[in-house]
């Protein structure tokens, strides 16, 4: 979701999913939502190596009536980016009662506590076996959706105000 830009991992995303779909035989697909504003050789070179680009699906830009459904129609959000300075998708992806796989790395793991599967960013396998346990795992993915619905509860535009206010109040103590 958003700018393909190196962090967001997408070059590891593309082989991640092309192990799954060769561990697990699917109908699934990959859906990349963004512009390709940092498109690099790397994710060029990863995505023309694989196996199963014909099962990947580039949407571009999504407006947000768009986005909440294409999100809100997927099996997984698969959002595994090396360094995110938030990780909104994590909480739009709760509020769409989709499971979530997420980097164990920077602000994601608490974005999204215990609502998603963690993996490492750097490892493939970590990748496509979360996927494979979205696929294959009913109970697992039931889980993640009731554990993101709670999770979604601390996060509000409200509370993000409330907070910052009380911190200006707190500065001019």
């Amino acid at each position: 979701v958003g700018a393909l830009h190196p962090r967001k991992n997408i070059g590891n995303l593309f082989m991640a999913f092309d192990r799954f779909k060769q561990m697990h035989s699917s109908d699934f697909k990959l859906v990349i939502v963004g512009e390709k504003k940092w498109w690099t050789s790397a994710m060029e070179h990863a995505y023309n190596n694989m196996q199963h680009k014909e099962d990947v699906i580039f949407t571009g830009r999504l407006y947000n009536k768009d986005l909440h459904q294409v999100i809100g129609a997927s099996a997984a959000l698969t959002y595994v980016s090396i360094f995110e300075g938030f990780g909104i998708p994590i909480l739009e992806a709760f509020y769409c009662d989709v499971p979530v796989i997420t980097s164990n790395v920077t602000s994601m793991p608490e974005v999204s506590g215990d609502a998603a599967l963690l993996v490492d960013p750097y490892s493939i396998d970590s990748i496509a076996q979360a996927m494979t346990r979205i696929a294959v795992d009913e109970t697992c993915s039931e889980e993640l959706i009731l554990k993101g619905r709670e999770r979604k509860k601390d996060f509000s535009w409200q509370k993000t105000a409330s907070l910052l206010w009380d911190s200006i109040e707190k500065a001019l103590e």
